[in-house]
């Protein structure tokens, strides 16, 4: 009887420390983890390292994704009814204003496991993640908004805009089906385009106290340079979107192509499957014009107020973001990194991607709360002006109409200055 006890007891004592160890080794067993990214390679690294984050945590992942042009509104409809269905968010950094106040302030996690933040390139985690002085999200990918050319035709990059066109001019052959310029011009894309134009001609859509500032020489001057340079491009382009525009370009019918790189450029650009120009492509900064200055794109990962599964959540956004996972992410999906580290390695200061660390200096956005509301008010006026259907003073005066209206509706923290037109003018001033 003894013997029997003692058996019983042992196998309990097993069944305990069996108990015990998978716990500690799958400290979120039954949990389910929602995260949710734009349909591109950042929705497709989330992918890859699943497997790895279940291992780990005993947690099942689902990575959900949209594309961008209904991201937005998914997303923030699930934060605004505190729903929780997605527990962290890849957040594109426009959105960060906006999205805030639904946000987790991310302090605590990142001094609990003395996480570091220092690696992340300053210009960047300023416009990515940090907004009115919170820490609400890290940033996880950036590229600024930059033009692919042929090297093998132009002889170093125009430094304006009118050298631009010119050069743009030159090549434009519909016959050939050849065109100066690939760009995505369809309304839902061109903001970037005009943004680009805008304030590197030292332009600003706002002054300094948020007041609309658009209807002046320079804001004209970007407009119709932004309607000159549909001259010299696909006419089909007013309804492309970036994988036509970049697809256009590899294919050999453009000299230049106005893009985001990591969303094809750099994937396919020397893929002899999928490009024409293996070999005969470059990216450089846009032209300089007076201030240099670039559109940003940049996504945080933020864990959502209203998640159930917070502490998981964080987990999941120390491992994408960690060093380790930028680069392996940078080797198999091209996406560049918001890290120090990463832009010191050899095989990127030694590559073509060389000059976009610098323009992530110069690489802005706007991200008030009122960002998506005069945003759109910008395109439509835009958009009508190019479409023929308003005169360049129509267009103006709707633009600022629209951008006061969001302004009145979504107004910045109270106090806070226009950094975006502070650093215009300081470029001006050097």
């Amino acid at each position: 009887m003894k013997k029997i006890l003692l058996t019983i007891l042992m196998c309990l004592i097993i069944a305990v420390s069996f108990v015990s160890m998978v716990s500690a080794t799958a400290p979120f067993e039954g949990q389910t983890l929602n995260v949710l990214y734009m349909s591109s390679v950042y929705a497709d690294a989330a992918r890859d390292i699943v497997s790895e984050f279940e291992q780990t945590t005993g947690a099942k992942v689902e990575v959900i994704d949209f594309p961008y042009s209904a991201l937005h509104e998914k997303t923030l409809l699930d934060l605004t009814s505190k729903t929780g269905s997605f527990d962290v968010i890849s957040v594109a950094c426009q959105w960060d204003g906006e999205f805030a106040p639904y946000l987790e302030p991310l302090e605590d996690y990142i001094k609990k496991d003395n996480y570091d933040t220092t690696d992340f390139i300053e210009n960047v985690f300023k416009n990515a993640g940090i907004w009115d002085g919170v820490i609400r999200g890290l940033p996880h990918a950036n590229t600024p908004y930059v033009m692919a050319y042929r090297k093998d035709l132009v002889e170093g990059v125009p430094k304006t805009y009118e050298e631009y066109l010119e050069i743009a001019k030159k090549y434009t052959d519909p016959g050939k089906d050849m065109y100066g310029i690939s760009g995505a011009f369809s309304k839902t894309q061109f903001g970037s385009v005009l943004f680009n134009r805008l304030f590197s001609m030292g332009g600003s859509y706002l002054d300094e106290n948020w007041n609309p500032n658009f209807d002046n020489d320079i804001g004209r001057k970007a407009v119709i340079c932004m309607k000159d340079t549909l001259k010299y491009a696909d006419p089909a382009s007013i309804s492309w979107g970036l994988p036509e525009s970049i697809n256009a370009f590899l294919q050999g019918n453009a000299v230049f192509c106005e893009a985001w790189p990591t969303l094809g450029i750099l994937q396919d650009g020397d893929n002899p499957e999928k490009s024409k120009i293996v070999g005969k492509w470059e990216l450089a900064p846009f032209p300089y014009e007076k201030t240099g200055i670039n559109n940003l794109s940049a996504w945080d990962l933020a864990i959502s107020k209203y998640s159930k599964h917070k502490e998981l959540a964080w987990e999941w956004v120390k491992m994408y973001t960690s060093k380790a996972k930028q680069v392996e992410f940078f080797d198999k999906f091209q996406i560049l990194s918001p890290r120090e580290s990463f832009w010191e390695l050899d095989k990127i200061k030694g590559s073509n991607l060389a000059p976009l660390r610098d323009a992530l200096n110069s690489s802005i956005i706007y991200r008030i709360p009122a960002r998506t509301a005069f945003s759109n008010a910008i395109k439509d006026a835009v958009a009508a002006y190019m479409a023929g259907q308003m005169n360049l003073d129509q267009t103006m005066a709707y633009a600022e109409k629209g951008m006061k209206e969001a302004l009145e509706d979504y107004p910045p923290p109270e106090g806070v200055k226009n950094q975006i037109y502070l650093m215009v003018q300081e470029r001006l001033n050097e």
